[in-house]
């Protein structure tokens, strides 16, 4: 029997720019490859060979990854996967290839995804494939990664269920999501082909097993997490109900337990503290407590943001740890006199980044890049690491208070990938490789 080598490639967006490597070896015309290499017996699946070889080669991880072209050879079959850079640090990458020079070298280049059927392509088939799909592929991992096009929000149902004036919450557990955390029960998302009313109704019987009726909506929130996405709540209260409250789905709540209005337990979901508080105001005229039914109307607003603020550091990590992510790492643009602070090698230049270490603040992580000023929350991105571990990675502006020991400044026109105003602060070593300003 032939054994047949399984490889897997990665067409690797940076952008509008797909990273390759342009190989020179001895006696040989230079030629082009993607990043990636052998599936093995340690690799899980052929992503996680993917991520292993990403962060071998470029010291990269990424975000979702997209099984879009297989290629069958004799002897060999290549798994091609498209997906989007997260982050790049060539200093990390620990492939044997970067340590033997006498195989050549590994130039990392970006090369828009219409011209890679005109380069050396190995194999040349993924060339011609990456340059006939040049723009379906971007569109399949926006799709993928952020769903674009007609805007969908999430619909979350929140029925308050009360006794005199205090509030049911379940505590919850093996859900992935702000476990150990109490929240309002019952609740749950908008089915298709569901009124809110029906979800409500739903959810009452799938998780206290009771019975409600004449459910009214008492307020709407347009919330967003911290550095997540936003959905839509929409609050209801019940005219009657019928049972007595159980722990119908322990599997996903620990416990039951009744809650003044007005003193919930400290480890709420902010979500649903805010839910919570703005029907309590809503329902403010009736006494004591929330009304049995929703009929008593008040002045208080019927529609509230929630999130919509540029979260701060404290928020973003505390987030990211209810939304189960396994580590964290923090970017920094840090800006001095106009110029950014970067860092670079002779292949690549990136903003300082580093991985949040157990028990550290994100503000302290930021602090080992930089001597930072006031920071500006400036986005997030999700990825898996190499070893699989779920990450968000947080972006930061800030205005240095001084330049970092170890920089250089460069005008700007030194350093094609950044078109900044005047120039830029770099870190370089002597020897041409990059020594990170985060103590690693």
């Amino acid at each position: 029997m032939t054994s047949v080598r399984h490889s897997v490639r990665a067409i690797l967006f940076d952008g509008d720019d797909v990273v390759l490597f342009r190989r020179v070896r001895p006696g040989r015309e230079p030629y082009w490859i993607t990043p990636g290499g052998g599936v093995e017996a340690t690799d899980a699946t052929p992503e996680a060979a993917l991520r292993r070889e990403l962060d071998e080669e470029l010291g990269a991880t990424a975000g979702p990854a997209l099984h879009v072209f297989t290629l069958a050879e004799p002897g060999r079959l290549s798994t091609v996967f498209a997906c989007r850079l997260v982050s790049l640090d060539l200093s990390r990458r620990s492939g044997p290839e970067f340590l033997e020079p006498d195989i050549g070298l590994h130039e990392v280049r970006r090369v828009r995804p219409e011209e890679v059927r005109t380069l050396n392509m190995v194999p040349p088939e993924l060339g011609e494939f990456v340059s006939a799909n040049a723009a379906t592929l971007p569109a399949l991992l926006d799709a993928a990664t952020y769903a674009p096009g007609r805007y969908r929000p999430v619909v979350d149902v929140h029925l308050l269920l009360t006794d005199g004036e205090k509030v049911l919450l379940g505590r919850r557990q093996g859900t992935g999501y702000a476990d150990g955390e109490w929240q309002i029960m019952p609740s749950g998302h908008l089915e298709e082909g569901e009124s809110v009313v029906d979800t409500a109704v739903r959810e009452a019987r799938e998780e206290l097993g009771v019975e409600v009726d004449g459910c009214e909506v008492v307020h709407v929130m347009h919330h967003r997490n911290a550095g997540g996405t936003a959905r839509i709540g929409m609050f209801l209260v019940p005219r009657s109900i019928t049972g007595t409250p159980v722990n119908a789905e322990p599997h996903k709540c620990a416990e039951l337990a009744w809650f003044p209005l007005d003193r919930l337990p400290e480890r709420t979901v902010p979500y649903s503290r805010a839910g919570v508080e703005a029907v309590r105001r809503a329902l403010a005229p009736a006494s004591p407590g929330l009304p049995t039914s929703a009929d008593a109307a008040s002045g208080a607003p019927v529609f509230s943001l929630h999130g919509w603020t540029i979260p701060g550091s404290a928020d973003l990590a505390a987030e990211a740890v209810r939304a189960g992510f396994e580590e964290v790492t923090v970017c920094l643009t840090g800006w001095l006199d106009g110029a950014v602070l970067v860092h670079s090698d002779d292949e690549t230049d990136r903003l300082p980044a580093t991985v949040v270490r157990p028990g550290e603040g994100v503000e302290a992580a930021l602090a080992r890049l930089a001597p930072v000023g006031e920071l500006t929350f400036a986005g997030a991105d999700d990825y898996v690491s190499a070893r699989g571990r779920a990450g968000r990675r947080l972006a930061f502006s800030a205005r240095l208070t001084e330049a970092p020991e170890g920089t250089i400044p460069l005008p700007a026109g030194s350093l094609g990938r950044l078109p900044y105003a005047e120039g830029v602060f770099v870190r370089r070593a002597s020897s041409g490789l990059l020594y990170d300003l985060s103590d690693r």
